[in-house]
């Protein structure tokens, strides 16, 4: 397999990363469970869910029943540029275009 890297939302063109994404999007997920479902060893599976938790895309919670397990959800402040990234736009292209649109539209006099 490709050894993608990458950095923020760019981290998503890794097919692993992609998938444990789409895991974890349908319910938050325990790396040992993340582990058996991908065939994956848990050291691979806690370095995958490391790059997304430091990109922001995920977040870990530790569990209120045993502190040391921790549990991975989507981070929902991530989640529409998640979906734009996976719709194969560039969010962060389009927020900057969008504010651009915004600033000149505010300096026009004559209304539409």
């Amino acid at each position: 397999m490709t050894r993608r890297t990458g950095s923020g939302i760019a981290l998503l063109a890794d097919d692993t990363r992609r998938t444990i994404v789409a895991l974890i999007a349908l319910h938050p997920r325990h790396p040992t469970e993340l582990s058996r479902e991908l065939g994956l060893s848990l050291p691979a599976i806690s370095r995958q869910l490391g790059l997304l938790a430091g990109a922001g895309l995920v977040r870990v919670a530790r569990s209120r029943i045993d502190g040391r397990r921790r549990m991975y959800a989507i981070d929902t402040r991530a989640q529409g540029r998640i979906l734009a990234w996976l719709a194969g736009t560039d969010l962060a292209l389009e927020e900057s275009l969008l504010s651009r649109w915004a600033t000149a539209r505010g300096s026009r006099t004559d209304p539409d």
